[in-house]
C-alpha cells in the first residue's frame, strides 16, 4: 500500500467487519506487516488490535507490506488459489481512518492466463474508486471464469426533487454475468434467461436504473457453497452445484433477492447504517426493512417474471408463516430486535427457534402484509411499490437516508385512509403480537388454512460445534428427554451404541414413536447414560387459498398485488 503526501502520525485501520451483520475480526489473517518512507525503514505503533500508526513526522512516499491469508469460498469472504481468486477488498486492505475518503487505485499482478471482473471500473490498467468505501462494496473475481453479458433499455422516471438533475428518458443498461464453476455444472443459457426476466421486471418496478453496469459474480462449486452478498453494482452469489441440478428457484430467488438490494440498502439506506463503521460495526433496528423487505420483492419479483406460478408462490408464502410460527422467540424477539442482534449470529446456539427468529423471514411477511394493507386502505390506488419508489426519489437519490418516521409518513401520505399502520408500527414491527395474516390476506381474496399433523420428536436440538462435538442446546420442557435428564450443554457421544459423526435428527427416519433411545453423554467430564421412549409433537402446516366469491375490491387488490399494478383514480369535471 503506496500513501503518497503521507501526512504525521497517519494511522492504518484493518476492517473488524464487513457484508455480514457481525464482527468477523479479518486482521487474524494479517501477516508480516512492514513499513519503508523512501526506502528507509519505518516502525509502525500499533494502537489496538485494528490500528497501527507511523511516526510524527510526514513521508513523501510511505510504503507499507503486508501479507493476508485467504482461503474462504464464500461471497462474503476471499479466497486464492490455482484456479480462481475471490476478493473481498475489506478482508483484504488497510485504509486510512483520518482520511477515508481520499481516492484509490488497485494493481493486479495476474497470472498468465488470467483476466479479472469486477464492478470497478478500469483507468490506464488500473482498478480505481473514488474512496474506500466504494473500493470495498465491489468485489473482484480473476481467473479463467466464464464470462456473458447483456443489454436492457427502460424508461427512466425523473425524481420528484427539482434541486437533483433529471434523469428521465430512456437509458441503455448493461449486465456482466461471471461464472467460476464446471461449464458442465449449470445451464448458461437459463441463468441469462433467469436474469434477464429478473432484471428486467424489478427495475421496472423502480423505474430507475443507478447504475451504467451492473456486475453478476456467481460460484456453484461442487463441495459446499451458499449465500449471496449485495454489493452497490453487482453481487456474489454461491449455490452448490447439486442445489442447481435439483432446485434451480433458489438460484433464482437469490438472483432476485440480491439484485433488489442495488436499490434496498444500497442506496436506499437506514439512517442507522450511516456512516459505515469498519471496527465496531453499526447498531441498527431496521434490518427487517432492509433484509426482510427485500426478500418480499424477490419473491414478487419470480411471480411477476413468470418464473414462479401463482400456485407456488402462494406455497412459498405459506412456507414463510409456517416458520415464524415454529420459533417460540417470536413472542420476545421483535422484528427489531431481531436485526439488532444481529450481530450475535455467528454464535450456532443463537440460532435455536427459541432463541431468535429471522429478521429476513418476519421482515419479509411484513413487506407482504404491509402491501396488502396499503393496496386496502387506497383502494388499490397506491401499493409498498409506491413506497420504494418514494424512498428512492426522496431519499436514495438525493443522497438522504431514512428512518423510521420517514417511511411513516410516505406511507400516511400514500395511503391515508389507513388508520392502523401505527399500531402495525408498533405491535407487529416493533412489538411481538402474532401477524394477523387473516385479516391481511382477506384484503385479497385470501385465506390461510392450517392444518396440524403428529410427527416423531427427538425432544432436544442440537448443534455441530467447530470441534466436530455435537451439543445439546435446547431441551423441551416436561418432555421424556428432560425427564431422563438430558440438560443443554451436554456432549452427545453415542445414539443406540452408535458413535454420533452427525446431527441425531439425522437418525430420525430409522425411528418409531415410543421406541426407546439410548444416549451416552459427556457433562462436566464425567460420561452419563440417559434413556428414554421418543414422543410425538404436533405440527402445523399451511397453505394459501383464494376465496371462491371473491367481491371486486378483494379481487382488485389481489390481482394489482400479484401483478404489481395499482388502479388511479379517475379525475372527472363537474360541469
Amino acid at each position: 500500500m503506496s500513501v503518497p503526501a503521507a501526512l504525521p502520525s497517519t494511522e492504518f485501520q484493518f476492517p473488524a467487519w464487513n457484508n455480514l451483520y457481525q464482527i468477523r475480526d479479518f486482521v487474524r489473517n494479517v501477516q508480516e506487516l512492514s513499513a519503508a518512507c523512501d526506502g528507509r525503514t519505518w516502525e509502525l505503533e500499533r494502537l489496538d488490535l485494528n490500528t497501527w500508526r507511523s511516526p510524527r513526522e510526514p513521508c513523501p512516499n510511505l510504503e507499507v507490506r503486508y501479507a493476508v491469508y485467504a482461503d474462504e469460498e464464500s461471497p462474503f469472504s476471499s479466497a486464492l488459489d490455482v484456479d480462481h481468486a475471490f476478493l473481498n477488498f475489506a478482508v483484504l486492505l488497510f485504509y486510512l481512518p483520518r482520511e477515508r475518503g481520499r481516492s484509490l487505485r488497485v494493481r493486479f499482478l495476474l497470472p498468465a492466463g488470467w483476466k479479472v471482473a469486477t464492478p470497478l471500473e478500469e483507468e490506464e490498467g488500473e482498478l480505481s474508486a473514488p474512496d474506500y468505501d466504494a473500493l470495498v462494496d465491489s468485489p473482484a473475481e480473476a481467473g479463467h471464469f466464464q464470462e456473458y453479458s447483456y443489454t436492457q433499455e427502460l424508461e427512466v422516471s425523473a425524481p420528484r426533487a427539482k434541486t437533483v438533475p433529471s434523469g428521465a428518458g430512456k437509458k441503455v443498461a448493461e449486465y456482466q454475468v461471471i461464472v467460476h464453476a464446471d461449464p458442465q455444472d449449470y445451464p448458461a443459457n437459463r441463468l441469462l434467461a433467469s436474469l434477464q426476466k429478473i432484471t428486467a421486471v424489478e427495475t421496472a418496478l423502480m423505474r430507475d436504473v443507478p447504475f451504467s453496469r451492473y456486475t453478476f459474480i456467481f460460484h456453484f462449486p461442487r463441495q459446499g457453497g451458499g449465500g449471496g452478498m449485495e454489493h452497490r453494482n453487482g453481487t456474489a452469489i454461491s449455490v452448490s452445484a447439486s442445489q442447481v441440478r435439483s432446485d434451480w428457484e433458489s438460484v433464482e430467488a437469490v438472483a432476485a433477492h440480491e439484485f433488489f438490494h442495488l436499490w434496498n440498502v444500497k442506496r436506499i439506506r437506514p439512517q442507522t447504517l450511516e456512516p459505515i463503521d469498519y471496527v465496531r460495526g453499526n447498531d441498527t433496528r431496521d434490518l427487517w426493512f432492509a433484509e426482510g423487505v427485500t426478500s418480499t420483492f424477490g419473491e414478487l419479483a419470480l411471480l411477476r417474471a413468470g418464473l414462479v406460478t401463482r400456485g407456488r408462490f402462494y406455497a412459498r408464502l405459506a412456507a414463510e408463516i409456517r416458520a415464524l410460527e415454529n420459533r417460540p422467540a417470536r413472542y420476545f424477539q421483535s422484528a427489531e430486535l431481531a436485526g439488532r442482534e444481529a450481530w450475535l449470529e455467528k454464535y450456532p446456539d443463537y440460532h435455536r427457534p427459541g432463541r431468535s427468529i429471522s429478521y429476513y423471514n418476519k421482515g419479509a411477511l411484513l413487506g407482504f402484509l404491509l402491501d396488502l394493507a396499503i393496496r386496502h386502505a387506497s383502494r388499490n390506488q397506491s401499493s409498498l411499490d409506491d413506497v420504494m419508489r418514494r424512498l428512492n426519489e426522496d431519499f436514495a437519490r438525493q443522497g438522504r437516508f431514512f428512518a423510521l418516521a420517514d417511511l411513516r409518513a410516505i406511507i400516511a401520505q400514500l395511503a391515508p385512509s389507513y388508520t392502523g399502520l401505527d399500531a402495525f408500527l408498533r405491535d407487529a414491527v416493533q412489538g411481538t403480537c402474532d401477524l394477523d395474516y387473516d385479516t391481511a390476506l382477506g384484503y385479497a381474496g385470501l385465506r390461510l388454512v392450517r392444518e396440524t399433523h403428529s410427527l416423531l420428536a427427538l425432544e432436544f436440538s442440537a448443534v455441530k460445534n467447530f470441534d466436530g462435538t455435537i451439543q445439546v442446546t435446547d431441551v423441551e420442557p416436561r418432555g421424556n428427554a428432560q425427564q431422563a435428564g438430558l440438560a443443554v450443554g451436554d456432549i452427545l457421544l453415542k445414539m443406540n451404541g452408535k458413535s454420533l459423526y452427525e446431527l441425531p435428527g439425522f437418525f430420525l427416519p430409522a425411528l418409531r414413536p415410543g421406541q426407546k433411545v439410548k444416549l451416552q453423554v459427556r457433562r462436566w467430564g464425567r460420561t452419563v447414560g440417559i434413556e428414554y421412549a421418543l414422543g410425538t409433537k404436533q405440527q402445523t402446516t399451511c397453505r394459501l387459498e383464494e376465496l371462491p366469491n371473491p367481491s371486486p375490491e378483494q379481487l382488485q387488490v389481489r390481482e394489482g398485488w400479484l401483478k404489481g399494478e395499482t388502479t388511479k383514480a379517475e379525475v372527472t369535471a363537474s360541469p
